[in-house]
């Protein structure tokens, strides 16, 4: 759900630039260039093309605000939040402001903040279908699941084919173990839009609950297929996932190749090297088990997910 709030911001905010340019016809080839830039991921030209915008116009708070999204992508966050900030001084009507910083605090863990700002912004946009998407996925990460999953249900009044609330709702059901509803509404989504790589994911974990792991291999492979080549993180994951199915279906050695391919695109993920350690174990390669146990521990599984890989390292790592 993360990276599909990222997207939003991102989104939102070359639709602004090209409603920016029907308007300012003086700053056109600047505002052109941001556009150009922006799209083309050449961040450091499209944050020079905003300072000159500002240079030109220091109250112009539509720049300021493109100028925090482009640092955000530059990694430059401290930055950014001074950016959206300095815009929204200007402007503390400006809802789109609210919904850009409301994205930024939900990448940086703050997601009470990112809440605030994205009901800050729909109080002049109620019925805005990304806002209200974003504002579920707020409450879902603030384990507030009945209210995500009652502006879920909002959405797919207005629109009962939207895949995205679809998914959400899916998520939510899924976090509150009504794993019925869930498989339904991944089920609609992915009927809807089959080419959502998280949904895949997020079902594929439904089938594992169920013991149904050729149907969990699947879809963790549709996630593979389906994820960006940029996305490294949501690779890893799936490839990782997928690894763990194929262990409990007795093929070890495919679920070796899979965890070894995780591990390399996410080496931090101390859940990748818990699951090699099982493979490891069955395996009967107990020195390497237990490394894997002791680097999984050191990464912090245990603040994570709980006492499992301790009881392994008890077990067989005396």
């Amino acid at each position: 759900m993360i990276t599909r709030i990222s997207y939003f911001l991102i989104g939102i905010i070359i639709f602004q630039l090209q409603a920016c340019s029907q308007k300012n016809e003086q700053k056109d080839k600047l505002i052109q260039e941001g556009i150009a830039n922006f799209n083309s991921h050449k961040y450091k030209d499209a944050l020079n093309s905003f300072d000159d915008l500002i240079k030109l116009d220091s109250a112009d708070f539509v720049s300021w605000a493109f100028r925090g999204r482009t640092l955000h992508l530059l990694n430059r966050d401290a930055d950014a939040f001074k950016s959206f900030a300095k815009a929204l001084s200007i402007n503390p009507e400006y809802s789109d402001g609210y919904s850009y910083r409301a994205v930024l605090y939900s990448i940086n863990s703050e997601p009470e903040l990112a809440l605030k700002d994205i009901n800050t912004a729909l109080l002049s946009k109620k019925n805005d279908t990304t806002l209200l998407l974003l504002q579920a996925g707020f409450l879902f990460k603030l384990k507030k699941i009945d209210s995500s999953i009652k502006v879920c249900n909002y959405l797919i009044k207005i629109n009962p084919t939207n895949a995205q609330a679809l998914y959400y709702r899916g998520a939510s059901y899924k976090k509150s173990e009504n794993i019925n509803l869930a498989l339904e509404d991944f089920n609609n989504s992915i009927s809807l839009n089959p080419t959502d790589p998280e949904v895949f994911n997020d079902r594929g974990f439904i089938f594992i609950s169920q013991n149904k792991y050729s149907l969990a291999i699947s879809d963790f492979s549709k996630s593979i297929q389906l994820a960006g080549v940029e996305d490294s993180m949501a690779k890893a994951y799936a490839y990782n996932n997928r690894g763990f199915c194929l262990y409990k279906s007795g093929n070890l050695n495919d679920a070796l190749k899979d965890m070894n391919y995780s591990i390399q695109l996410l080496p931090i993920n101390s859940y990748a090297y818990k699951n090699r350690s099982l493979v490891f174990l069955e395996m009967k390669r107990k020195s390497q088990a237990c490394e894997d146990i002791k680097i999984s521990l050191s990464l912090g599984f245990t603040e994570k997910f709980g006492d499992e890989v301790l009881n392994l390292q008890s077990k067989y790592c005396k």
